[in-house]
């Protein structure tokens, strides 16, 4: 292993930065700041010190006055180790973003069902006006029609909705819940709209800390900056988080240049995670998106940092990976890297993890929408939830003969079986009797060959065995409607690209959802950034093909040198707005940080030359850290 330096330890080198927080976590004089916080960078352990502080100063006061301290996390697992971390204390409201948002407008029904109304007119209107212009008999029609149609009837009942319901981690389905979406909307307009919203905010919550602050909805981003600017002088909020670890779509792009000039803005610079040669790496990656440097904590080992640049089109990439780590811990010394189960092994780009798992015609159906992106990736997302937390689990219990299961969950889930039908109903075995033919009916699907999505949705359309989000049904009558006799009418009305990506996901084959399923799970042989960031590893591979991924969003080969950008790219940069270069070089970034010990990237290029030479003389790699074959 490497010899570790003898330099005098800097490990205190970003003390002053929490001695700064408490400075600006002040009841007479808040300070709003943004902290930049890098990878490895100990940002967590800043937060909790944060709030010990205002545990310790302000613990008393809020009690007796019945305030508290919020902090936004982005994960369930953050929210528990902060949680832990600050010993429970009740003192702090800790929750996710949507979890949050729930908490303040829980309970304001009346101002949740006049927004709801009018946002659902509204819809409706945009729709009846789409109609009016289209043709009729088209796929488009059809799907307007089923759109119009599920939003009026949700219109018509919502006056008998007494109290409106969400569930944060669930699939909402019931009528009086409201979605996910739905929820952070109503609050960020809510704290815009009504003052009196606002002064009961600030009152309950004078202090409240965002982390992974980049990613968070842009929309309740900016009513939040509106809100603080408003309430300076009695409210503090903390923003934390790196602009170059932003990965999601719906985060707030370059939130930095929205900072007031008011705020303070700290930075923490000791990276504690990675070794000194990791550090040097990524200090190279992110320096042609911003100024921020990193330092590598002096008791850290050199560590080890290799790229190896392949053929795109070399045959059993498997096969070479396994060679990489044979390779890796020859000159480690760390025979860990030929146990695979030891390593992290993580693919930049999902499309790559897609095609090697088994579900490329979904991800590429759907992955392509903006609104669909984040939601689909992280698993949430209603039309695909549909197939793998409903379908799926019954499929699999049926198959494997597990009636305990399929009953359980039929009995949880089936509207067959909901409590309002078996109480409309004085003869419950008769309810039962139609669960089971529905199951029966949607099991005879795989009697000769797997059924495609559009199959089990049409099938349990009919039986009402589950409920099928809105969504899916409109894309459903777009593609069950023949237009093929009106080809000219299809062309002057197509579908929308929201419409036309779920119809293309209900032409996959149900195989597909099982993969997926299990990628969104990170129960994967490896996994992306969005699954890793935040942790950790001691080896980490990283796997980048634009071969496989086909250019699909981002672009390794661009950012590698191998590829010019496209007038797309340039377009883009001249007007200030994202390139695939910019998110490729975010999610390498984020990939590369993960590694304790060592790290091997696995590019494959249509040019290995042309990489080896750009990454060297851009000096992310020294001539011997470069291998285009192995010996």
């Amino acid at each position: 292993m490497n010899n570790v330096s003898i330099a005098p330890s800097n490990v205190t080198l970003d003390d002053h930065v929490d001695e700064e927080l408490a400075r600006f976590l002040s009841l007479e004089e808040p300070i709003s700041f943004f902290l930049y916080a890098g990878a490895g960078s100990g940002k967590t352990r800043s937060l909790v010190n944060a709030l010990n502080y205002l545990a310790k100063t302000y613990g008393d006061t809020f009690r007796l006055r019945a305030r508290q301290v919020a902090v936004i996390t982005y994960t369930n697992a953050a929210c528990d180790e902060i949680k832990r971390r600050t010993e429970y204390d009740p003192l702090f409201v800790v929750r996710t973003i949507h979890s949050f948002a729930w908490l303040q407008i829980q309970g304001f029904n009346a101002d949740i069902r006049a927004w709801l109304k009018d946002n659902l007119q509204c819809e409706i209107a945009d729709l009846q006006t789409e109609e009016e212009k289209g043709r009729t008999g088209t796929k488009a029609s059809a799907a307007r029609q089923a759109q119009i149609e599920s939003k009026q009837r949700r219109l018509d009942r919502l006056a008998d909705i007494k109290t409106f319901t969400y569930n944060p981690n669930g699939d909402n389905r019931e009528r009086s819940a409201l979605n996910h979406n739905e929820v952070i909307k109503i609050f960020s307009t809510f704290l815009l709209a009504k003052p009196l919203m606002q002064r009961m905010f600030v009152e309950k919550f004078p202090f409240l800390l965002i982390d992974e602050s980049q990613d968070t909805s842009r929309a309740l981003i900016d009513a939040l900056l509106v809100v603080q600017k408003a309430h300076a002088d009695r409210f503090c909020l903390g923003l934390i988080g790196d602009t170059m670890q932003r990965i999601y779509p719906d985060g707030k792009e370059r939130i930095e240049s929205e900072i007031p000039q008011s705020w303070a803005t700290p930075e923490k610079k000791l990276n504690h995670r990675c070794p000194r040669r990791i550090v040097r790496l990524i200090n190279q990656i992110r320096g042609g998106a911003d100024n921020h440097k990193q330092e590598p904590r002096n008791d850290r080992p050199e560590g080890w940092a290799r790229l190896f640049v392949f053929p795109v089109d070399a045959p059993d990439k498997p096969a070479l990976e396994r060679r990489v780590r044979d390779y890796m811990a020859v000159l480690t010394g760390d025979q860990d890297w030929s146990d695979a189960s030891k390593c992290k092994i993580l693919a930049l780009e999902h499309h790559m993890a897609a095609r090697r798992m088994g579900f490329l015609q979904m991800f590429e159906a759907l992955a392509s929408v903006d609104d669909y992106r984040t939601s689909f990736l992280d698993g949430s997302f209603a039309p695909t939830r549909f197939f793998t937390h409903y379908v799926l689990p019954l499929v699999t219990a049926q198959q494997k003969g597990n009636k305990f299961a399929a009953t359980k969950l039929v009995r949880e889930s089936s509207p067959l079986l909901s409590k309002e039908t078996l109480k409309d109903n004085d003869k419950p075995i008769t309810q039962l009797r139609a669960a089971q033919a529905a199951i029966d009916s949607l099991m005879a699907l795989w009697a000769n060959s797997e059924p495609t999505c559009a199959a089990i949705a049409a099938n349990i359309a009919e039986t009402n065995l589950f409920a099928i989000p809105a969504s899916l049904k409109a894309a459903l009558a777009a593609r069950q409607t023949a237009s093929a006799e009106a080809p000219d009418d299809e062309a002057a009305d197509p579908i929308s690209d929201e419409i036309a990506a779920l119809v293309a996901f209900l032409d996959c084959a149900f195989s597909e959802i099982a993969p997926y399923a299990a990628y969104v799970a990170h129960e994967a042989p490896f996994d992306t950034h969005q699954g890793v960031k935040g942790l950790e590893f001691e080896r980490v591979m990283v796997l980048m093909d634009d071969g496989e991924a086909r250019g699909f969003l981002f672009g390794y080969d661009k950012l590698l040198g191998a590829k010019a950008p496209t007038a797309a790219d340039v377009r883009n940069i001249r007007e200030g707005k994202e390139t695939s270069i910019d998110r490729t070089r975010r999610l390498f970034y984020v990939t590369c940080s993960r590694a304790r010990s060592s790290l091997a990237l696995v590019a494959y290029s249509p040019d290995p030359t042309a990489v080896r030479m750009h990454v060297i003389a851009n000096e992310w790699f020294t001539a011997d850290e470069v291998l285009c074959e192995l010996p």
